[in-house]
């Protein structure tokens, strides 16, 4: 595996989560707005669990950018 594929693959990592959480966010929102009455705490659980998983799955993948691109600064040191 080159080191373009490991950026690629960790920005559609980012991307991916970043659109998971904003669904959740969406979610939590509407849970909070438009189900007020009959909004129980099982409505949030899933949400909000979901939106802690992805903000950790973007960290996890920002890290693999990061090291690709420390490791590329690396290669880069060396062949120079």
């Amino acid at each position: 595996m080159d080191i373009g594929s490991v950026v690629n693959q960790g920005l559609i990592g980012m991307q991916k989560s970043q659109s998971s959480m904003l669904q959740s966010a969406q979610q939590i929102a509407q849970v909070g707005t438009t189900q007020r009455d009959t909004a129980s705490a099982n409505d949030l659980v899933e949400p909000l669990v979901n939106l802690k998983v992805q903000a950790q799955v973007f960290d996890s993948s920002a890290k693999v950018v990061k090291t690709a691109d420390e490791t590329i600064g690396t290669l880069l040191n060396i062949k120079a």
